[in-house]
């Protein structure tokens, strides 16, 4: 320690007023007899040494009190060397610097201003407004320990400034924070009380919206009914369980000519569910018209509900024509989402109406709608067909803003003998998705009994591009239209359409992704539920305590069995979650295990515990 070293009197310098010198008698005269270029010879009598003659060399050295305790307090009192150490120069044998600058210094750096650590400044002034470091600062953690250490070098830095040594903390002032900003990038080091990521049960599993959904599609799936309570057959040609969709719905002629029903059911050849579009009372006469299904099977579009097959059947007690399509649980038409589930309510006449957020749809859906039924035209025209059917009760919406034609190929079936030119057609079903823009706009059912009214009220509430896509829909062909000329005019609509697609996409992959080692997970507890506690094995009934099982027993109660510090149970799904991927994985990763007794721990890591159970599973095969 510092306090345990003397201060050496120089030779001829006399004691301080009273200051013993019995204490450090012999220590001065070893220091004599080490620095003096002869033996210091004293009597009884004198206390005080001779003075001794000094070389040039020596006259230069620094006092030894300098370099130990940072002064000397026999400075002027008799003590020759040197105590001086402003004075000192580049040619000193003292002072080496490593490399000497070749320019001459600046006068502006002799009255430099004091130096402050950046932390401390602000950060704009820091900047100098050349570069401004927008990364959050970190607020350091200095330990009592580090407190004393800074305390001890702040100290020798006073008692080494001579040597040129006043940083003492190699390369830069030291801070509370050991990496100061030049090593070490702030980025990757949170601010004070900002806890580390950690994960959460939410972050293993798809979102709570999308799981009811799911969940609700899946009810509806396996929703039954019985087939007596209804009057429907129980086997109807390869389908049975048949489950009514439209209970609530009345029975109308309008669009078919005919009263139809739709109903879910079951295929007894593939085991999927299909939904069942039946047209009552119908009575087929010419066989050929069967064939017009075969061009709709062929066409596989996202926004066209694919098409099976078609049939006649006497099951229901009459002659009926059976169409069977994919079935979509959940699924509501136009009609249902926007124009509400009573027919009175939506048949009011809105034109006029004060623009409200209730009642107007909004002009991103009705673009996304456009474009969608769009593309479901330019793939039916190509094929050489015509939709025939783009009303709002035949059009189903089966997500978010996604909508599907429904029913296509009825009308070819039920017009066969009829049926008119192609082209016509094909410039009705035009017309026909420009009176269903017109009445989604207006949210009005009666919007087209009166153009002019309804094109105003959408002049007020939407932008003129989409007022002039409905006056191109709805006017006369000149000389025809195609659908070539919609896609061409929703150019830049189709650009955001498909970028909100591949969001969505992005978002249902990250919740897949989410769900992907539920499969893993669920074949590793497996293996766990075969090995942990089984009561006997080979001949063995302690075969689960023993061996690899007991390692396996012991990371079960690692995984499962924890406690916190009052002795309560950790349900941390999190904590499970984790563990199972590490061990899935096979990582190298280290954890304790500990009996349950507490008298006994193994260090053991997640490879080698995947290799217990796989040996421990093999030897289950084995027995088969």
């Amino acid at each position: 320690m510092a306090s345990a070293i003397p201060i050496m009197p120089p030779p001829g310098a006399a004691p301080a007023a009273g200051e013993e010198t019995n204490a450090s008698s012999s220590s001065t005269n070893a220091w004599q007899k080490s620095t003096a270029t002869g033996p210091a010879k004293t009597t009884a009598s004198s206390t005080t040494p001779k003075p001794v003659s000094l070389t040039n060399s020596n006259k230069t050295r620094t006092c030894r009190n300098i370099v130990i305790h940072g002064f000397c307090k026999y400075e002027g009192k008799g003590c020759e060397f040197n105590h001086d150490v402003a004075k000192l120069h580049v040619n000193s044998p003292i002072f080496k610097p490593s490399n000497l600058s070749s320019g001459s210094v600046k006068a502006e750096s002799i009255n430099a201003p004091e130096f402050v650590p950046k932390h401390s400044q602000d950060s704009s002034s820091a900047a100098g407004g050349a570069f401004q470091d927008n990364r959050p600062m970190v607020q350091s953690f200095v330990s009592p320990m580090q407190n004393s250490l800074m305390g001890s070098m702040s100290n020798l830095t006073g008692n080494f400034s001579q040597f040129g040594m006043n940083d003492m903390s190699m390369g830069g002032p030291m801070s509370g924070n050991y990496y100061g900003e030049g090593s070490v990038n702030n980025y990757y080091y949170q601010a004070s009380g900002a806890m580390l990521h950690q994960p959460t049960i939410h972050g293993f599993f798809i979102s709570d919206t999308l799981r009811e959904e799911l969940h609700k599609k899946n009810e509806m799936v396996l929703q039954t009914v019985n087939a007596q309570d209804y009057g429907l057959p129980e086997d109807l040609h390869e389908y049975h369980s048949l489950y009514p969709l439209d209970l609530t719905q009345e029975k109308s002629t309008e669009v078919f000519g005919y009263q139809s029903s739709v109903y879910k059911c079951m295929c007894s050849e593939d085991g999927k569910t299909y939904a069942l579009r039946r047209i009552e009372g119908f009575r087929l006469t010419n066989e050929v018209a069967m064939q017009t299904i075969e061009g709709w099977r062929r066409i596989k579009h996202a926004n066209i509900v694919s098409i099976r097959e078609a049939f006649t059947s006497k099951a229901f007690g009459d002659h009926s024509l059976i169409f069977v399509y994919d079935y979509h649980p959940c699924s509501k038409t136009l009609y249902d989402v926007h124009f509400g589930p009573q027919a009175q309510l939506a048949s009011q006449v809105v034109v006029g109406a004060p623009k409200t957020t209730d009642h107007v749809i909004p002009e991103r859906t009705l673009w996304s709608y456009l474009i969608q039924l769009t593309s479901a035209l330019k793939k039916i025209h190509s094929a050489g067909l015509a939709a025939r059917l783009i009303d709002p009760t035949k059009i189903l919406v089966t997500g978010k803003n996604r909508i599907r034609m429904n029913c296509c190929g009825i009308m070819d079936m039920l017009t066969f003998d009829t049926a008119p030119n192609i082209a016509h057609l094909q410039q009705d079903d035009i017309l026909n998705l420009g009176q269903l823009m017109m009445t989604l706009a207006c949210k009005s059912l009666t919007a087209t009994h009166n153009i002019s009214k309804s094109i105003d009220y959408i002049a007020q509430t939407y932008t003129q591009e989409m007022k002039n896509m409905i006056l191109f829909l709805m006017s006369q062909p000149v000389p025809m239209k195609t659908v070539d000329q919609i896609i061409s005019m929703l150019g830049p609509r189709i650009m955001q359409e498909i970028n909100d697609v591949q969001t969505a996409n992005d978002v249902l992959e990250s919740d897949l992704g989410r769900e992907l080692e539920n499969g893993r997970l669920t074949r590793l507890m497996i293996k766990f539920g075969f090995i942990n506690e089984r009561p006997e094995f080979d001949m063995d009934p302690a075969w689960s305590e023993t061996g690899d099982r007991y390692i396996i027993k012991l990371f079960r109660d690692y995984v499962f069995h924890q406690v916190d510090e009052a002795g309560l149970p950790v349900l941390d799904v999190a904590h499970v979650l984790t563990c199972l991927n590490k061990l899935d994985a096979g990582v190298d990763e280290k954890i304790v295990l500990m009996s349950r007794d507490e008298l006994s721990c193994l260090i053991v890591s997640y490879r080698e515990i995947k290799a217990c159970i796989d040996s421990a599973f093999r030897d289950l095969s084995k027995s088969k």
